[in-house]
């Protein structure tokens, strides 16, 4: 039978003692922690007590009740020492772990089992910050660390650090929610001529509005422009609702604000509409946990005219975006120019703001400025109002394809304006990808047709001489890999 080592510091004392003759106060003391009783894991008989049933942990802590997670047999410790636990909680396979203290219970009948205990309060409030807001029922995993511990607090893992028991599955019922999110939220005004039955579906994500309240939706308004915001459970019915939180607008009569504070409908009342006095597209952002709207420019693209185009949106490169707020995209640029939102002066017109890479939507701004002719990635965020210049100084081919593997880019070589590359290369079969300054910070992929940054690896076919040609004088940006000549 294995033996229980106790391991501490005091039984050292005497050795350091008489191997230290010049010891003298004051000196500090030596530490006398002992740590905790090591134990190896098959000294441990650990069952899961958790069963397929729902745990309510509502109804759990209205009752005062704990939730029993395990029991397990192991060796008794004697007065000094003791055993702890701590329950891990994930769902997601453990890939993000949320740590749940856990109290384990001795048996008051001699040789009955240690018995592993959570409190229901804790778990929520654990669950609610690392795993969901959502109030509705959801299956997690449990794991369970054993240790233990000394009367100082020393403690010692049972098995090495990897031992762990479990894991099992726990399914919950957490607290019920303070506020209601429902899981769709739509738009009605002008653009529906105020019919319930038209209303337009804001976009969202697949996670719970719980754990993400925010919907958008893109919109082009004219001036005099109303809207009022419907919940799902509205919009099924087909006609205005009556009841408490059917609908949604702002605060007063007439309000024509871009943002602000969203307001519900009270039972049998009603919630003003907004206005907007502006003709643009914008996108439609709520945040329904926080009851909060925002109207921000949406434009498809920015151009950019300058010096390097004589100052033609058309002529210009154009930035793109994912997102209405994040544009970003390769440009020739030659000194002065500015970011527009259409393809003339008519729309919004960006130039440089008060301080280095801000943004001004000032009729009066400045240009902004590139330092020299060349090739720019550029950056803006037009909610921000924030951008920034990067210096496209070489642009190369790379991968397994390419006469320098991964290893290194072969070169390819500019045209006059910066917009086109092009090289003669013997490739092999295998893959490759466009990146700029000998760095991965910016580069391309994806289809040939299509090219995007961080994009797939493009496939080579065959083994052969190729010319490679990439274009970035219009989106999307696209590249030729032809046999040479």
């Amino acid at each position: 039978m294995k033996k229980i080592a106790i391991y501490g510091l005091t039984a050292l004392m005497g050795v350091a003692f008489a191997a230290c003759d010049n010891y003298d106060e004051p000196n500090p003391q030596p530490q006398t922690n002992e740590q905790g009783v090591v134990l190896e894991a098959d000294q441990v008989v650990f069952t899961n007590t958790i069963s397929g049933e729902n745990y309510n942990l509502a109804t759990l802590s209205g009752e005062g009740r704990q939730i029993t997670v395990a029991t397990f047999e192991a060796p008794e410790l004697g007065d000094l020492y003791s055993y702890t636990a701590e329950v891990e909680m994930s769902a997601n396979g453990f890939q993000n772990v949320v740590k749940v203290p856990a109290t384990v219970v001795k048996g008051t009948e001699e040789g009955a089992p240690y018995t592993v205990v959570v409190n229901p309060d804790q778990l929520q409030g654990l669950y609610y910050k690392g795993i969901s807001k959502d109030p509705g029922a959801k299956t997690v995993e449990l794991r369970t660390n054993l240790y233990t511990v000394s009367a100082n607090g020393q403690r010692a893992h049972i098995g090495d650090a990897s031992n762990v028991y479990g894991p099992f599955t726990l399914n919950l019922t957490p607290f019920p929610a303070t506020y209601v999110i429902e899981q769709a939220y739509y738009l009605v005004g002008t653009a529906t001529d105020w019919e319930v039955a038209k209303a337009i579906k804001f976009n969202h994500s697949s996670a719970s509005p719980y754990d993400d309240p925010v919907f958008t939706l893109k919109v082009d308004i004219e001036s005099g422009w109303q809207w009022k915001i419907i919940p799902e459970s509205t919009f099924v019915t087909g006609d205005w609702s009556t009841m408490a939180g059917g609908s949604f607008g702002v605060e007063s009569e007439g309000e024509d604000s871009l943002g602000g504070m969203l307001f519900a409908q009270t039972e049998g009342g009603e919630v003003y509409a907004g206005t907007i006095n502006e003709n643009n597209s914008f996108l439609i952002t709520i945040n329904m946990e926080e009851l909060t709207y925002s109207f921000d420019y949406a434009f498809e693209n920015l151009y950019t005219p300058g010096n390097s185009n004589g100052w033609s949106q058309p002529a210009s490169q154009m930035l793109f975006t994912s997102n209405y707020a994040d544009y970003e995209g390769f440009a020739h640029l030659n000194g002065e120019f500015k970011l527009t939102s259409a393809p003339d002066w008519n729309g919004v017109n960006y130039g440089a703001g008060a301080d280095k890479g801000k943004l001004s939507t000032d009729g009066g701004a400045g240009n902004l400025n590139a330092p020299a002719d060349g090739l720019y990635y550029v950056k803006a965020n037009i909610s921000s109002l924030t951008y920034s210049l990067t210096d496209i100084t070489t642009f190369g081919i790379i991968g397994s394809a390419t006469p320098q593997g991964w290893d290194a880019s072969s070169a390819l070589t500019p045209s006059a304006d910066f917009l086109t590359w092009t090289g003669t290369f013997d490739l092999v079969e295998g893959e490759l990808k466009f990146r700029c300054n000998d760095a991965w910070d910016i580069n391309l992929g994806g289809e040939t047709d299509n090219l995007t940054p961080n994009g797939a690896n493009i496939p080579v076919a065959a083994a052969g001489k190729y010319t490679v040609t990439l274009h970035l004088d219009i989106l999307p940006y696209s590249c030729e890999i032809t046999p040479a000549k």
